[in-house]
């Protein structure tokens, strides 16, 4: 078993025994039925839920919420959480596959017969659980907790230029800020208010300066993990754009009444 993607040194390790354990686990175990599993998208969507299979060749692959994050490799045993009706990798193949197929009543058994296996037993699934349960772990820092950065600007100085590429967006922790729109002051921002989204959601330069008023620190999230931020949390979506609507409403005005003062 291959866990895609960038991963610690551990995880190899960790692979490693899953492998040595599941070797020695099956090497008693009566031959199955040879099958070769022809290309496919879903697996189980074409065989029942009470047949496990070990792996001999072939390109398989793990799919979780539609993203590839698994290759399964020879001797690899697939369908344990299909056979317990739990929530599943969807499991696609490449071109076909040639594996062992069994009942899964028969490898339970198996795995039981002997105190020798169940402890083998025992430590292939302790392994397989910690293997998913950190790359869960990971994935889920990746997405959840974005890489922030924190920034302090003095009183007078620019947070963000109007006319700049947008590559993040801002929430101010302390302090507050004034926007200007072509040296015009149409509003203010104040702490735990987020600022600089519009130009992320639209890829559009930077629509005004932010300038800080008082001594303030900014917490900074990179565009791309914005945006995963909001796809894994689509409730805040809302927010968001209300919040967004209220600016535009409000600098429309400030706009406007600067106008009627100049004329």
């Amino acid at each position: 078993m291959l866990l895609l993607g960038e991963r610690p040194q551990y995880v190899d390790q960790l692979t490693e025994r899953l492998t040595k354990l599941s070797g020695k686990l099956f090497e008693a175990l009566p031959p199955g039925q040879p099958v070769v599993l022809k290309r496919t998208n879903d697996l189980y969507a074409l065989e029942p839920s009470d047949r496990l299979f070990i792996v001999r060749s072939g390109n398989l692959y793990g799919h979780y919420d539609n993203r590839l994050c698994v290759y399964f490799e020879s001797e690899d045993l697939i369908g344990l959480s299909q056979c317990y009706q739990l929530p599943s990798l969807r499991i696609a193949i490449e071109d076909s596959a040639e594996v062992q197929q069994y009942e899964a009543d028969l490898i339970l058994r198996f795995v039981n017969d002997t105190k020798e296996r169940q402890a083998i037993w025992t430590s292939y699934l302790i392994t397989l659980i910690t293997l998913f349960q950190d790359a869960f772990g990971r994935n889920h820092r990746q997405v959840a907790q974005p890489n922030t950065g924190f920034l302090h600007f003095a009183a007078g100085q620019n947070i963000i230029n109007q006319g700049d590429e947008a590559q993040e967006v801002f929430s101010i922790l302390n302090g507050k800020a004034e926007v200007f729109v072509d040296d015009i002051r149409v509003g203010a921002v104040l702490a735990d208010e987020i600022f600089g989204e519009m130009a992320v959601f639209t890829g559009e330069k930077r629509s005004a300066t932010v300038r800080a008023e008082t001594d303030c620190t900014v917490l900074a999230v990179p565009q791309a993990d914005f945006i995963s931020l909001i796809q894994s949390h689509p409730q805040t979506t809302m927010t968001l754009i209300e919040n967004m609507a209220r600016s535009i409403k409000t600098l429309n005005g400030q706009l406007t009444q600067s106008h009627v003062t100049r004329s």
